[in-house]
């Protein structure tokens, strides 16, 4: 178990980031303990012979006779190092000692009552100076302390001594060693902490990134990162930030490309099957009248019977003209798609036309015809062209409905325009296919019955008509039937 946990939090950027650091502060305070304990007993008693050498050039700078100054010297080096300084004869006789403080009055009165000897050291090691001095490690005989010693002549008259205690030397180092390691303990706390809180801080950005990184790999840009700071990471959570919408834009730009594109290729392959459409029923609705034109054809050319030979010239004729209004009505829906047809708006009444043409077309029907639009509704769009629209829009409305059923044409004001419906009683129009009816030859029944007379075109240049005139139309079931519409401009009485 803890062998798993720890592989996960190795997997944590911030926690291998504490790790590396937090070694390095680890070693860093153990290097810095070791020193200490192993270099700077050492350290110090280097730093105090190069003391000890130092103030001996005070000493000789100082005039021996003058006992007020050679004190005031003597007493400065006890007090601002620390060392005992002894000035004696060749004799033996101190002259000037710091040892014991009391004493040094008696040297400034300089009487002589008390007469002191210099206590010779035992020398244990001597060290090079490069001075006319000499530098010892002695022992005093009595009390065995150790003692670092710079010995020098002075005038050749009386030489001088200046010590401190190899003991005062190691308590110093050792006060400072426990000084520093406690120092160290603590920084080491200190430092832990703050490397873990500084692991977690940097870390947080980048997992972001590397999250948010990710979701723009699925295609997801909805998040974005929060700069909290000028500097390098700071720049480069700007840098994703533009990127994420760059490349947000840009598949944006792309899928709506796409988009268009699949949109054309679809419409291309629906334009396609209305060619092909086209073209299977152009062929079938001339197949038939030339076959039989030529058939007939035919059977005048052998010299049929007169009875029959009347009959023959009729339909040749029939179909002749059959053919003739196919070939218009191809004409006029090529034309009407292209914008070949000029349109000459006229203002006109519509409820006379209507009537007009509804009579025309329902005549001897058993059906209940209903016109509600007021005498005065007027238009303003080509008269003509209106009229092939309503009749296209009656001959569908009379081709479906049901026997008995009812044919209802309204005119509704709606804002600047009137829509104007024409609604058939009958079956229900499947929304599938209702996008198709407005298409050429596209008929209900599929037999294409040559008795109707219909070749499926009437719709199709309705619409073709209405687009021409920038108005709207469209088809919808109804209750109990079908509404075909279409908008046309309404005009005012002046």
């Amino acid at each position: 178990m803890l062998s798993e946990k720890f592989k996960k939090l190795n997997n944590k950027f911030w926690f291998r980031l504490f790790l590396r650091v937090g070694i390095i502060i680890v070693a860093f305070v153990l290097l810095l303990t070791l020193c200490n304990t192993a270099f700077l007993s050492s350290y110090y008693e280097y730093a105090h012979k190069k003391d000890l050498i130092l103030v001996s050039d005070d000493i000789k700078k100082t005039d021996l006779n003058n006992s007020a100054q050679m004190i005031s010297v003597i007493s400065t080096i006890e007090d601002e190092y620390g060392f005992e300084v002894e000035v004696y004869s060749n004799d033996g006789r101190i002259i000037y000692s710091s040892v014991g403080g009391q004493m040094m009055q008696f040297f400034f009165e300089d009487s002589d009552r008390l007469h002191m000897h210099h206590r010779p050291l035992d020398t244990k090691k001597s060290y090079k100076t490069g001075k006319d001095g000499v530098l010892v490690r002695a022992v005093d005989r009595i009390s065995k302390n150790e003692y670092l010693v710079y010995r020098f002549s002075l005038n050749n008259s009386a030489i001088a001594e200046v010590r401190t205690q190899i003991a005062q030397i190691k308590n110093s180092a050792a006060i400072a060693n426990t000084f520093i390691t406690i120092i160290a303990v603590i920084f080491l706390v200190i430092s832990i902490f703050w490397v873990l809180w500084f692991s977690r801080k940097i870390s947080k950005p980048i997992s972001d990134m590397n999250r948010i990184t990710r979701n723009m790999a699925q295609l997801d840009f909805t998040e974005k990162l929060i700069p909290d700071s000028g500097d390098e990471i700071g720049q480069l959570a700007v840098s994703i930030n533009d990127l994420s919408v760059r490349l947000n834009d840009t598949m944006s730009n792309l899928n709506a490309t796409n988009a268009k594109l699949k949109n054309e290729i679809e419409l291309e392959r629906q334009l396609d099957n209305m060619r092909r459409g086209f073209v299977a029923n152009v062929s079938h609705e001339l197949k038939t009248p030339i076959s039989i034109i030529q058939g007939y054809a035919e059977g005048l050319k052998v010299n049929i019977n007169a009875d029959s030979k009347e009959k023959y010239i009729d339909t040749i004729i029939d179909e002749s003209h059959r053919m003739n209004k196919l070939v218009l009505s191809l004409l006029n829906l090529s034309r009407y798609e292209a914008g070949q047809v000029a349109i000459n708006p006229v203002k006109f009444s519509l409820c006379p036309i209507v009537l007009t043409i509804s009579e025309r077309i329902f005549a001897g029907k058993n059906i209940n015809l209903s016109v509600d639009i007021a005498e005065d509704t007027l238009v303003l769009a080509d008269l003509d062209q209106i009229e092939q629209v309503l009749k296209s829009y009656l001959e569908n409305a009379a081709s479906h409905v049901n026997v008995g059923g009812d044919v209802k044409i309204t005119a509704i004001l709606k804002g600047d325009r009137y829509c104007v419906t024409v609604y058939n009683s009958g079956s229900h129009i499947d929304e599938e296919i209702m996008p198709q009816i407005w298409q050429s030859f596209y008929r209900g029944d599929k037999s294409h019955n040559r008795e109707s007379g219909r070749f499926g075109l009437g719709l199709s240049i309705a619409a073709a008509i209405v687009k021409g005139h920038g108005e709207d139309y469209g088809v919808y079931n109804a209750e109990k039937g079908v509404c075909f519409w279409f908008t046309i401009k309404a005009a005012t009485e002046n």
